[in-house]
C-alpha cells in the first residue's frame, strides 16, 4: 500500500521534471554539437565527441562507444582524435613523433596506431589532431539515452496540438538531434586503391672513419629491404639493420664531393616489415681536413688524414745546371695513405708548391726540400 502511494506521489513530479530535463538536456546536446562541428573544421577547436566504428583500439575502447575529446597536451601512449577530413575523424594512439626539415621549416608529424592492430598509420600533420581522449561512454549506456531522447522528442512532437511556437521547438530540437548524430559519427570513405604508409627519414649521416653513409628512420616498423642511390647510381648496402641502412659510396663520388663541395644526392627506397614503404632525399655534403705536409730527411711527405682519396698538384721549383726548372706533376692521394717524394736528381735548392681543393676554396703550401 505504501509502495503504491510512494508512485503515485512519484509520477506526477516525474511528469512535471521530464520536460526540464528534456530541455537540458537539449541545451548541452546543442552545445556538443556546436563544439564539436567547430572542432571538425578547425575554428575554435576546445572540445568535441565522436563515435567509433571499427575495432581497432579493442579492448580499451569498443565498436559504438563515444568519446569525448579535450584541446589538451598529448604525448606518447595517449589516445586522440584526428580528422583527415570534417566528417572522416580516426581514434588511435600515439606511438611516435617525427619532425620534418621541409622548405617550409620544421613540420611535427604524430603517428598513431589502433591497439588491436600491427601497422601504424600514416604520419599526419600535429594540426590535424583535434585533441586527447579524456573519457569514453560506453555503447550499452549511451545508445540507450539517445534512442530514449528521439522518441520523447517524436512523442512530443505528435502530441503538439497547434502548429505554431511548439511545434518550431520541436522541429528545431529534432534537427538538432539529426546533426549530432552527423557530428558525432564518422562518415565512410568510399573505397580505393590503398597506398602503404610513407614514413620519411629521420637523417643521414657520414661516417668520416669508414666513408660509410648511415641512413636512418624513427618509427614502429622495421625496415626488411631497401634500395639506395647515389647521384641517380643505385649503391649496394653493407648492412641493413631494423632502423638503418648503411652504404659506402665510390671514392670517385665522395673526392668529387670533397673537393668541389657537390651535394651527394641520397635517395632511399625502403620495405617497412613488407606492410608500408619509406622514401627520402637529402643532400649530403661532404666533410673533411686539409692535407698534413712535410719534410723529412729532405723529402716531400704530404699525408691524406681523410678516409678518401683527395688529388694534388705538385710544382717544383729548382736550379739545374744554373738554370732554373719546373716540375709539375698531379697525384691523386688515397684515404689515409701518405705521398713522399724526393727531389729531383742534380736539383739545387728545390721548392715545392702543393695544390689541393677543399669545399671548392683553392688551398696551397708551400716549403723547400732536398739539398739546397
Amino acid at each position: 500500500m505504501n509502495l503504491k502511494r510512494f508512485f503515485s506521489r512519484l509520477t506526477p513530479l516525474v511528469s512535471k521534471a521530464l520536460p526540464f530535463v528534456f530541455v537540458v538536456f537539449s541545451l548541452v546536446l546543442s552545445l556538443l554539437v556546436v563544439f564539436t562541428v567547430l572542432s571538425r573544421f578547425g575554428y575554435m577547436n576546445l572540445l568535441g565527441v565522436s563515435v567509433v566504428l571499427t575495432d581497432s583500439m579493442v579492448p580499451s575502447i569498443r565498436p559504438r562507444d563515444m568519446v569525448f575529446y579535450f584541446n589538451a597536451g598529448f604525448g606518447v601512449g595517449d589516445v586522440v582524435v584526428y580528422c583527415v577530413t570534417p566528417s572522416h575523424c580516426v581514434v588511435h594512439r600515439v606511438v611516435d613523433f617525427i619532425v620534418l626539415d621541409t622548405v617550409n621549416g620544421y613540420r611535427t608529424m604524430v603517428v598513431t596506431k589502433g591497439d588491436s592492430v600491427d601497422v601504424v598509420d600514416s604520419p599526419v600533420e600535429i594540426g590535424r589532431v583535434r585533441g586527447r581522449v579524456v573519457f569514453s561512454i560506453p555503447r550499452e549506456i549511451w545508445i540507450p539515452i539517445a534512442v530514449a531522447f528521439l522518441v520523447y522528442t517524436l512523442y512530443s512532437l505528435i502530441k503538439t496540438p497547434i502548429v505554431g511556437y511548439s511545434y518550431a521547438v520541436m522541429f528545431s530540437v529534432a534537427l538538432v538531434l539529426v546533426v549530432a548524430v552527423y557530428a558525432a559519427i564518422p562518415r565512410p570513405i568510399e573505397l580505393e586503391t590503398v597506398k602503404p604508409p610513407v614514413v620519411n627519414l629521420a637523417g643521414v649521416y657520414f661516417g668520416p672513419s669508414t666513408c660509410s653513409i648511415r641512413v636512418r628512420y624513427t618509427g614502429e616498423l622495421s625496415l626488411t629491404n631497401a634500395k639506395v642511390e647515389v647521384n641517380s647510381v643505385e649503391v649496394d648496402y653493407v648492412v641493413l639493420y631494423a632502423k638503418e641502412v648503411v652504404i659506402k659510396p665510390s671514392p670517385s663520388l665522395l673526392r668529387e664531393s670533397f673537393e668541389y663541395r657537390k651535394p651527394l644526392l641520397i635517395t632511399v627506397r625502403a620495405s617497412l616489415n613488407n606492410v608500408g614503404s619509406l622514401f627520402g632525399e637529402y643532400d649530403l655534403y661532404l666533410g673533411g681536413v686539409d692535407l698534413d705536409i712535410s719534410v723529412a730527411n729532405s723529402t716531400l711527405v704530404i699525408k691524406n688524414l681523410n678516409c678518401f682519396p683527395i688529388t694534388v698538384n705538385v710544382s717544383i721549383r729548382y736550379l739545374d745546371n744554373g738554370d732554373w726548372v719546373w716540375s709539375n706533376k698531379s697525384y691523386i692521394i688515397q684515404g689515409f695513405s701518405t705521398l713522399s717524394l724526393e727531389p729531383p736528381r742534380g736539383a739545387l735548392h728545390p721548392y715545392a708548391y702543393v695544390y689541393w681543393y677543399n669545399q671548392g676554396d683553392k688551398r696551397w703550401a708551400g716549403l723547400p726540400f732536398g739539398k739546397s
